[in-house]
């Protein structure tokens, strides 16, 4: 039974689906050629270890990176216990985005994609994204905005995997310079740190629902929603050593 021996783990909205394609390309890393998001150890778990491996990784060569991707697992704390329970030693990496605008992105996902745009639209897209900080809105909040706390996700991974099989990106870096962070990311897989994507220069996350926050939220709203990570951001610089001031 063939299984992974790293997981893309989140987050969404942060260049997963880009560096899929770029791992799809690399001749020393194996992941299935669909879906990019796996899931197994948060939605398919009870379909058994056989299954998941006869469904994804029956083709594995000779690649020394064998992998999937999956941005459920950075947040869902039953499949971390999962993942470190079944494959041991597994190395995890992740991209991590602005909370603020990836809780945006992901919102417009849902609502805005192949959508009527503007204010005069907003009656007609479901849930309006300042929700979440309604009294009643910890449903919202939880599908939106708890991804988005990077430390407690962190410290909770820390706590089942050593931080140095960890590799954690931020997606600042990522579009500033793909071909340095691809040289990191291969680097860390063990694989040719050197192999040139041709997906190298391009953008690494289009936003597709062509939208602006400020479009579809009340004013200040953005503002409030980072004062909501505000903790949380401040104990993942120290975290990481970063400076992340432009995340308020």
């Amino acid at each position: 039974m063939i299984l992974p021996n790293f997981l893309h783990i989140g987050i969404n909205k942060a260049a997963s689906s880009w560096l899929w394609r770029v791992c799809q390309e690399h001749p020393d890393i194996y992941v299935p050629d669909m879906p990019d998001n796996v899931n197994f150890f948060t939605v398919a778990y009870q379909r058994g270890l056989e299954w998941y491996s006869q469904t994804y990784f029956a083709d594995v060569g000779n690649e020394k990176a064998v992998g999937e991707f999956s941005n459920s697992y950075l947040v869902f704390a039953p499949a971390m216990e999962r993942i470190v329970r079944d494959v041991p030693g597994v190395r995890l990496t992740a991209i991590l985005r602005n909370p603020v605008e990836r809780a945006f992105l992901s919102w417009a996902h849902q609502h805005l994609k192949n959508k009527p745009t503007g204010l005069d639209a907003r009656k007609g897209i479901g849930v309006r994204l300042d929700k979440i900080v309604h009294h009643h809105g910890h449903g919202y909040f939880r599908l939106y905005a708890e991804p988005g706390f990077y430390a407690r996700h962190l410290k909770r991974i820390y706590t089942l995997v050593p931080p140095e099989r960890v590799h954690v990106e931020l997606h600042d870096d990522v579009s500033a310079d793909n071909a340095a962070f691809l040289k990191r990311y291969f680097a860390f897989l063990d694989v040719d740190p050197d192999f040139q994507s041709s997906l190298v220069d391009s953008d690494v996350n289009p936003d597709s629902e062509g939208e602006r926050m400020e479009d579809w939220v009340a004013p200040g709203f953005r503002e409030e929603l980072a004062m909501v990570f505000e903790e949380d951001r401040k104990e993942l610089e120290q975290m990481l050593g970063r400076d992340l001031s432009h995340w308020r």
